[in-house]
């Protein structure tokens, strides 16, 4: 997917940087005379005499200019063609996402893909991101684009905002953007270990929800976090466009979808002080579960099933390699349903065993981890027998099937 995404990108950029240069061509061509009156000017030296067009050609970059200076030659050439500040911002974002896709390649080429080695590419690529937009388009064209990207994030539900608001809800977002890449260098460091980065981020957000909270209001900052209706009604019509509901249907999912929203955002806001807690990770599957019945009763069964599949990650893979991995539709369905299994028996085990916990009786935690990873082993056996071993590996490669459930202690919380 994120290669098919960089090739459309490139894709892109070409298509842009053609019609830029086209662009520039034409707008250079209309400060020079054209050929017909040139051919009947009465006075021949005048047609000899150096013009105002060789004074107003724009300045052009040298080739051995750095990929910055040429970006910031083209941007500036097209804004003072009055191509708005959100087109130059793809303009850019395209070029450093084929630059950085060149690269990456290269990279990963020479690190034989290693994991740690592509991480602290990605890394580097996320933390200089702001600083080449900013090159590019000015500090005031950034500044543009960066509080348009935040509004869209942070207030969805587009509640109008003072400037005073906006300024401060703009600090909040950075602050925590720049939290996020502190995070993330710490784990390329092999300072902080992944749960420990998760727990440290998940309390960055809820600091920030806090803040916002306080900035807006609780009715405010709830409007704020709201969909608009409009592009919720879009979304979700995308997301069904497969399944193809009547009009009754769509409506009826829509609903759905909205009452699941308001559920879940006041979820955040009861458990914005603990969002690790086991408590909520058990609500939240809950009201997953509860939304998913609604929409099954509104499809039926086999329509909402088949949607289910179509929409996990695992079954759209195999169906993408069926050839290479051996498969066919009748094995896909058999190893899908197997993998679907799996996942609910562990799901409803550890629920049991988080449930009496909570009801004050001891765990033999040693005993769960045994057992379940007893039945990965086994479920794993399975598989590989049914599909051979050689295409079972090719699905473990490419994370079609996770053989090894996470390790679970006392007050630890369920997996996500």
């Amino acid at each position: 997917m994120k290669s098919e995404f960089r090739h459309r990108a490139s894709l892109a950029l070409n298509v842009v940087l053609a019609v830029a240069a086209v662009a520039l061509v034409l707008h250079k061509s209309k400060s020079v005379p054209a050929a017909s009156a040139l051919a009947t000017s009465p006075d021949r030296s005048e047609i000899e005499k150096p013009t105002s067009t060789q004074e107003s050609k724009m300045p052009l970059y040298s080739e051995a200019a750095s990929p910055s200076s040429k970006r910031r030659w083209l941007i500036d050439q097209l804004r003072a063609m009055g191509v708005p500040n959100n087109v130059l911002a793809r303009i850019v974002l395209a070029d450093l996402d084929k630059q950085w896709t060149s690269r990456a390649t290269e990279v990963s080429k020479k690190s034989w893909g290693d994991p740690d080695t592509m991480a602290a590419l990605q890394l580097e690529n996320d933390m200089s991101r702001d600083a080449e937009m900013r090159s590019a388009l000015g500090e005031a064209g950034f500044k543009q684009w960066d509080r348009e990207n935040m509004i869209r994030e942070v207030n969805r539900g587009k509640i109008e905002l003072t400037s005073a608001e906006t300024d401060a809800t703009y600090a909040l977002w950075k602050k925590l953007q720049q939290r996020e890449l502190e995070l993330k260098q710490a784990g390329v460091k092999g300072e902080m270990d992944e749960a420990d980065i998760n727990d440290a981020y998940e309390k960055a957000v809820s600091g920030f929800k806090q803040q916002m909270n306080a900035l807006l209001g609780d009715e405010r900052y709830a409007k704020s976090q709201q969909t608009d209706e409009g592009a919720a009604a879009a979304s979700l019509r995308q997301d069904f466009a497969r399944v193809n509901p009547n009009d009754s249907q769509f409506q009826d999912l829509l609903k759905t979808e909205q009452q699941w929203n308001d559920q879940r955002t006041a979820l955040d806001k009861q458990f914005q002080d603990d969002p690790s807690s086991a408590a909520y990770a058990e609500q939240i599957k809950a009201l997953d579960a509860a939304r998913d019945q609604e929409y099954r009763q509104v499809l039926g069964t086999n329509v909402f099933d088949t949607f289910q599949k179509e929409q996990d990650p695992g079954y759209s893979q195999m169906k993408k390699y069926e050839t290479l991995w051996g498969l066919d539709d009748d094995k896909i369905d058999s190893v899908y349903a197997t993998m679907k299994y799996y996942q609910k028996s562990v799901d409803n085990y550890q629920s049991q065993a988080r449930a009496l916990e909570s009801q004050g009786q001891k765990v033999d935690w040693d005993a769960v981890n045994k057992n379940l990873q007893q039945f990965a082993d086994q479920t794993r056996q399975a598989l590989q027998n049914y599909v051979g071993e050689g295409n079972f590996n090719k699905m473990l490669r490419n994370g079609v099937f996770q053989p090894n459930p996470p390790q679970l202690t006392q007050h630890s919380p369920p997996p996500p």
